[in-house]
C-alpha cells in the first residue's frame, strides 16, 4: 500500500507544530542537517508517519486531527484517534444489510472486510458488547491490507443460487422439463438403433 502523501503529512506536522509549538517537532529533532536542508530526525519521522498512515483516508486524518490530546501525540496516539470505531461498527452494521439486495457503499475496504470476519454476530450483538473484538478484527483488518494480505477492495457481491431441492417449480413446468428430457432420450435411443 503507498504511503500517505508527503505533502499530506507535511500539513499534518505544521498543524501539530501549530497547536503544541516547537514541543511537537523536538520529539524528533536531531540537530542533524541533511543534503535536502532538513533535519534528519524530522524528515524521518514524517517518512515513518507517511508509511504507518497508509490507507487512512481523508475524513480520518481530519478526525485525527481535530482529536484532543492530553499529551504530545506521537504516531500511534494519532492513528487511535483517526478512527472511530463506533462509526464504522454502524458503517457495517448497515452496509451488510444493504449487501443482500446489493446496494452496499463502503467508505472503507477495512470495514467490510472486519464485518466478514465477524460475521453473524455483527447484527445480534450490539456496538457496546462487541466493541474490543470489532477493533481487533478491524485494526486486523487494516493490517492485512497494507500488508497486501487482503485485496484494498471490496470484492464483487457474488449471488448464491439455491442449494439442490430448495426451489420449488410448478407442476406444469416440471412435466414440461420431464418430456423434454424424454424427447432427448428417445432421439439418442433411435439414432443408435
Amino acid at each position: 500500500m503507498e504511503p500517505l502523501p508527503s505533502n499530506w503529512v507535511d500539513e499534518i506536522f505544521k498543524r501539530f507544530h501549530g497547536r503544541f509549538g516547537n514541543r511537537f517537532l523536538a520529539e524528533y529533532c536531531t540537530g542533524i542537517v541533511g543534503q535536502d536542508g532538513q533535519d534528519m530526525g524530522i524528515s524521518n519521522a514524517k517518512n515513518v508517519w507517511g508509511e504507518e498512515l497508509a490507507g487512512f483516508t481523508p475524513e480520518e486524518i481530519k478526525r485525527g486531527l481535530s482529536a484532543q490530546y492530553p499529551f504530545l501525540p506521537d504516531c500511534d496516539k494519532f492513528k487511535l484517534a483517526c478512527i472511530d470505531y463506533e462509526q464504522a461498527f454502524l458503517e457495517a452494521v448497515k452496509q451488510m444489510h444493504e449487501r443482500k439486495s446489493g446496494k452496499d457503499k463502503w467508505s472503507s475496504p477495512a470495514i467490510y472486510w472486519a464485518a466478514s470476519e465477524i460475521g453473524n454476530d455483527l447484527n445480534n450483538h450490539p456496538y457496546q458488547s462487541i466493541r474490543v473484538r470489532w477493533k481487533i478484527e478491524f485494526d486486523k483488518a487494516r493490517e492485512k491490507i497494507s500488508e497486501g494480505r487482503l485485496p484494498n477492495s471490496v470484492p464483487e457481491r457474488l449471488v448464491a443460487i439455491p442449494a439442490p431441492g430448495k426451489t420449488t417449480v410448478s407442476k406444469e413446468e416440471s412435466a414440461r422439463r420431464f418430456a423434454e428430457a424424454h424427447a432427448i432420450l428417445d432421439k439418442k435411443i433411435i439414432n443408435r438403433s
